[in-house]
């Protein structure tokens, strides 16, 4: 029995390989006819106090613009969808455990994701959100990297019915 794909997340970090998994969601999704919905995870980071200290209101300002700015790039790459139905949304957290949460509250079935397909220190250092993704999602994960010998374009699949 094949894997009935309908429901497709995208984190999108709006890097080189998101770029890519979004290519290869767009070839997907119009392939089997699924849903698209992209995923920004906005991590904020830690606020400190002292003689820099930002007001309470300016924060929060600070993060609504944000927050729409990052809306407004989400709604961009939907547009450019032909034939897809496509959702955007944009959450604050840990970039992981949002996409592990939004795939499972939203009954996805295949989560394609871009990684940086770091080694060996930067690694270390910096962590895998794929890796972590891959480990904890309930669906299919398909990590798209950024290189690739010969890369050009997806190869459209052939999907038998």
């Amino acid at each position: 029995m094949r894997p009935e794909i309908r429901r497709i997340l995208v984190p999108v970090d709006f890097s080189a390989p998101a770029a890519r998994a979004i290519e290869y969601a767009a070839v997907l999704s119009a392939e089997l006819g699924a849903t698209v919905h992209l995923l920004h995870v906005l991590e904020e980071s830690f606020v400190s106090y002292g003689p820099w200290e930002s007001h309470a209101g300016e924060l929060a300002e600070r993060r609504e613009a944000a927050v729409q700015g990052l809306s407004a790039r989400l709604e961009a790459i939907a547009s450019g969808f032909k034939g897809t139905k496509v959702t955007t949304d944009v959450r604050s957290g840990r970039a992981a455990r949002e996409i592990v949460a939004v795939a499972s509250s939203r009954g996805t079935d295949l989560i394609v994701m871009g990684t940086h397909g770091r080694t060996g220190l930067s690694h270390v250092m910096y962590g895998s959100v794929a890796e972590q993704v891959i480990r904890r999602a309930d669906c299919a994960v398909l990590a798209v990297c950024e290189r690739g010998v010969g890369y050009r374009r997806p190869i459209p699949l052939a999907v038998s019915q």
